[in-house]
């Protein structure tokens, strides 16, 4: 079996077998047996030197032992802290012993604190400091009947001794810091890994699901929910016609520059795309994230407003690229309380809509005529005072007892009248679509000159020769 290339494994430990701590006992026992052997120290050190070499490992068998019947978790947090208290006391005894050496004795102060900074912080001080002052000051009570002489090769191995111990322990702390590094490299290079494989997997889902996923907000298990949301259908007339005329490459070009206008277009009214089903589209509002269902509805008819708009910029591309019948889309929309949630099995799941408020907007999208969008009663009637519709009666709906009255979308409020901005007219020879908010200064002003360039065309083709059909409706949409 190959390895998976991008996989990274985390990097291997590479710190010593011995242990800082050990190599100092091991040292400590080193000197003292120096001292015997030139008689510097008394023969009861012998006892100090065999206590010293298996002190290190009688000690963790102890401390393991007691805390055996312990999470992990408490024997990492307790142990340090053990381990400090017993190795203050055994400097603070060693210290006494010796007879307050002054540079022996300072250096086993300074390396033991030095020690319990690194493992505790400030905390390491208050845990050593009383219990090697109480061994220190067991001296004032006890009284020994040996002398320590000491020469100046004494001292020296002493200071070489301490010199040992500190190397190896800047040599082990350089040995975890490049262990750190190679964490960190290990960390980085997999949330890269991730964060490709998280924009890779985001595209299989409605940036809306995937945010809330990944963010917590939502478990990935089988449950659902009642929300009463607004349900947009769209598909396009005539595709599977179109299909069969044009060469498969040819195809999905066409329909995958339409879906990706459509959802781009739904992003940006924060539609939650739910699914694409060859050439139809369903989006609705309401869920993950709600602006109140007025907010909601009106959001989903102005981006089905746009969306007939944008048909005509895409129409005219199909054109160009031998598409001989204009596409047209035809949209249903409806508002109602639907169960929203995860559906499907534990190990593949789909997060889509039930109910028969979504069965109502799929029959609204299947009645509209090509260009038209048709909007139910509630759905109108929270939109209603911002978009003019015109009611078109009722309709029987398979699965409706009842007839459903339907409304037909004329447009945005503001965008007619006297605030009138988009206008558009198809006809043989002639296709117009302007929308005046869309444009800058300098194309407005070649806009204009062109346009009366071709009226002035028409009204002088009109007056020299008969009207041909359509040319009139075709002048006055220009004069206007």
């Amino acid at each position: 079996m190959q390895s998976n290339k991008n996989t990274v494994s985390p990097p291997q430990s590479r710190a010593p077998r011995l242990s800082p701590r050990v190599l100092a006992y091991w040292l400590a026992a080193s000197v003292m047996v120096y001292g015997l052997a030139n008689q510097y120290l008394p023969s009861v050190f012998l006892g100090a030197v065999a206590y010293l070499s298996v002190f290190p490992w009688l000690s963790n068998l102890a401390i393991n032992g007691v805390f055996r019947a312990s999470n992990q978790k408490t024997v990492d947090n307790k142990k340090p802290l053990i381990t400090l208290l017993l190795d203050s006391l055994n400097v603070g005894a060693l210290i006494t012993l010796a007879g307050f050496p002054m540079v022996s004795g300072m250096l086993l102060v300074a390396l033991l604190t030095g020690w319990a900074i690194y493992l505790q912080g400030l905390r390491g001080l208050m845990i050593i400091i009383p219990p090697a002052a109480a061994a220190i000051s067991i001296h004032l009570f006890i009284e020994h009947d040996f002398t320590i002489s000491a020469g100046q090769d004494a001292v020296f191995i002493s200071l070489l001794g301490m010199l040992i111990f500190i190397s190896y322990c800047a040599y082990v702390l350089r040995l975890r810091e490049q262990h750190f590094q190679a964490i960190q490299l290990s960390a980085q290079q997999q949330r890269q890994r991730y964060s490709r494989l998280a924009s890779s997997l985001a595209k299989y889902l409605s940036p809306q699901v995937w945010e809330s996923i990944f963010s917590g907000k939502r478990n990935t298990k089988l449950e659902s929910q009642r929300k009463k949301l607004t349900v947009f259908f769209s598909d396009i007339k005539g595709f599977t016609d179109l299909a069969e005329a044009l060469e498969p490459e040819v195809l999905t070009e066409l329909l995958n520059t339409y879906l990706n206008d459509m959802s781009r277009i739904a992003l940006k009214y924060g539609g939650t795309i739910d699914k694409f089903i060859g050439d139809s589209i369903m989006i609705f509002f309401g869920d993950p994230k709600t602006r109140g269902y007025q907010k909601d509805a009106l959001a989903a008819v102005s981006m089905a407003i746009e969306m007939q708009k944008h048909m005509q910029v895409l129409r005219k591309q199909w054109i160009a690229k031998g598409v001989e019948n204009p596409l047209q889309i035809r949209i249903g929309i409806n508002t109602g309380y639907c169960t929203v949630g995860n559906f499907g099995a534990e190990s593949r799941m789909d997060y889509t809509l039930l109910g028969r408020e979504v069965n109502l907007a799929s029959r609204l999208e299947s009645a509209a005529k090509p260009n038209q969008i048709l909007l139910s009663h509630e759905t109108w009637s929270l939109v209603k005072d911002v978009v003019l519709c015109q009611s078109k009666g009722e309709i029987q709906v398979k699965g409706f007892s009842r007839s459903v009255p339907i409304y037909k979308v004329i447009d945005l409020r503001r965008n007619l009248g006297q605030q009138k901005s988009y206008f558009e007219l198809d006809s043989k020879g002639f296709s117009f679509s302007l929308d005046t908010n869309s444009i800058d200064e300098f194309e407005r002003k070649k806009i204009i000159q062109t346009l009366d360039e071709a009226t002035q065309k028409l009204l002088k083709d009109d007056l020299s020769s008969p009207a041909k059909p359509g040319r009139k409706t075709i002048v006055q949409t220009l004069v206007k």
